[in-house]
């Protein structure tokens, strides 16, 4: 068996020495390039859910008020004011109600709800 010499030695280090340097390196990087990935798109859900949140406390806001509370007593529950006379118009097409839920949960803006498009 010959024997290797000193430079051999050497050279062979150095290459295990920048072979580990280069998997490393890479290796870093594609943890990187993940991780900022990840990043970016958890900062995608943040604003979605900061668009949420600000929609969810206009809602909150518009149904702490007078005009919501009285519109859904009267066309939900059909109660009126004392003095008031409750009048129903029937007609020969039976009339879409729709509940507090499904009007919350809408589309369309509560102004657009209650003030039409």
């Amino acid at each position: 068996m010959p024997r290797l010499s000193l430079t051999r030695v050497v050279i062979i280090l150095a290459a295990l020495v920048v072979g580990y340097l280069i998997f490393s390196t890479v290796g870093g990087t594609v943890l990187s390039e993940r991780l900022n990935n990840e990043e970016r798109q958890l900062q995608d859900e943040l604003q979605e859910l900061r668009l949420k949140q600000a929609k969810l406390l206009a809602i909150r806001e518009f149904v702490q008020t007078e005009e919501f509370v009285e519109g859904v007593a009267r066309r939900v529950l059909g109660l009126v004011r004392p003095g008031e006379t409750l009048f129903v118009v029937s007609s020969s097409v039976a009339p879409v109600t729709t509940p507090v839920g499904e009007f919350l949960e809408s589309s369309r803006t509560w102004w657009e709800e209650l003030f039409g498009p």
